[in-house]
């Protein structure tokens, strides 16, 4: 039973997300909430099970970075900014959900199994390093969607739309800045692992360079020229790039 835990919780997942994502799409508000908050217990309970299981949290792998990504994503989605509006909530719930099921297809012919244990898992720098670097990936993940409802919100020319249009973006530029901070946090965990195990706390290696290209994408996206800063489609397409980048750096391997 413990051997085919992995891929029950993956089509558990398989189900209610891309559920959720339909029925959002043909409107059914409430039927698509279930849907996801469903999928988010599944998710939940494959985070438990890997933890109860291997004695360790999510780290590597990935299935257990899936499964550890959609939890988290789906509890940003849950929890934050309830003052987006129905229309941007509705957007910012099916865009979420889009990017659960890539992920899920991502998965579908990759091995339903979570990561065999190693022993560094036991460091705590290594913990740290693995796994704030996913909660990285959920917190720039879920800034590139705010950034992305809040520009395609609909014209600036009706109050309350604009009003709640600024408040997304804003929202999805602190999480983008969050997410770097833990991010950084996760380098700099990395640097002490590097440092315990070769004698030194920075290598230049294509995986350091790939690190510094978040860093870089973040700080582009903070500090763009005011004429490209006014449009918010180019703010949102410049916010969204660490999340992009971030994704392509954990599962291409």
């Amino acid at each position: 039973m413990t051997d085919e835990l992995p891929l029950l919780i993956y089509r558990g997942m398989a189900v209610f997300f891309p559920a959720a994502l339909v029925l959002r799409l043909f409107r059914y508000r409430r039927s698509s909430r279930i849907a996801g908050a469903a999928g988010t217990l599944v998710s939940g309970a494959g985070v438990i099970a890997l933890v109860v299981v291997e004695s360790r949290l999510p780290l590597f792998g990935s299935l257990e970075s899936i499964i550890y990504l959609s939890f988290l994503l789906t509890l940003l989605e849950l929890f934050t900014f309830p003052e987006r509006g129905e229309a941007a909530g509705d957007r910012s719930f099916a865009l979420t959900m889009g990017c659960i099921c890539l992920l899920l297809a991502f998965q579908s012919r990759r091995p339903m199994v979570f990561n065999t244990d190693f022993f560094m898992y036991d460091n705590l720098w290594v913990n740290l390093f693995f796994n704030l670097r996913l909660v990285a990936g959920a917190l720039l993940t879920w800034a590139a969607v705010l950034f992305i409802t809040g520009a395609w919100s609909g014209s600036n020319s009706d109050v309350e739309v604009a009003k709640s249009r600024r408040r997304v973006l804003y929202g999805g530029r602190n999480f983008l800045l969050t997410g770097i901070a833990v991010y950084l946090i996760s380098e700099w965990s990395g640097s002490l692992w590097c440092l315990n195990w070769l004698g030194d706390s920075w290598q230049w290696s294509r995986g350091f360079f790939k690190a510094g290209i978040i860093f870089l994408l973040v700080m582009a996206a903070s500090h763009l020229p005011s004429r490209f800063a006014r449009w918010d489609r180019m703010r949102a397409m410049f916010g969204a790039c660490p999340a992009v980048v971030i994704l392509w750096m954990l599962f291409h391997h």
